[in-house]
């Protein structure tokens, strides 16, 4: 993954950097930053709420849209990983530092990454919740106002998704 942050330098910019990068190319090493990537944001939005961050009401709205986007787009995510753990330990690429049956790990694994991918369903509808609730809100005594890069509403979720496989 090239080094994003000596061209952007804001959360705007990083978004828009890493939304360019979607289609590749790909490898383990971008793949890992990516998530670590993810992680840091959610430390950056624990910062700055109580810090300046947060200031309008609108800004909950989007934020919870943002978020409630995110969550959306895991179960996908862990359903690849589910589906990539079986594959490769299926044909016999899999291996276990201490000599534990990778069937056994994979299996528990995979069991895990569903249940992960169910929860998402639940966080994600409640924060679209969220958004719609507050999309409308603004500070007392002043006009409307939207940050400008605020997100679109959210349609109510259609239920827990269910992928085919296990």
């Amino acid at each position: 993954m090239p080094d994003i942050t000596q061209t952007a330098s804001t959360p705007g910019q990083l978004t828009a950097q890493l939304a360019a990068l979607a289609h590749g190319p790909y490898s383990d090493a971008d793949t890992t930053a990516a998530a670590g990537l993810a992680a840091e944001a959610v430390r950056y939005l624990n910062y700055a709420t109580p810090r300046g961050g947060l200031t309008e009401p609108a800004t909950i709205a989007a934020v919870a849209a943002g978020l409630a986007t995110a969550l959306y787009r895991l179960p996908q995510l862990l359903y690849q990983i589910r589906d990539w753990i079986s594959t490769e330990n299926t044909n016999g690429r899999i291996a276990d530092d201490h000599h534990r049956p990778p069937q056994q790990l994979t299996d528990a694994a995979r069991v895990l990454l569903n249940r992960a991918a169910d929860h998402t369903d639940r966080l994600a509808s409640d924060l679209s919740d969220i958004h719609n609730l507050t999309a409308t809100l603004h500070t007392a005594g002043g006009p409307p106002h939207r940050p400008r890069e605020s997100g679109q509403a959210i349609p109510p979720s259609p239920g827990p998704r269910r992928s085919s496989g296990t």
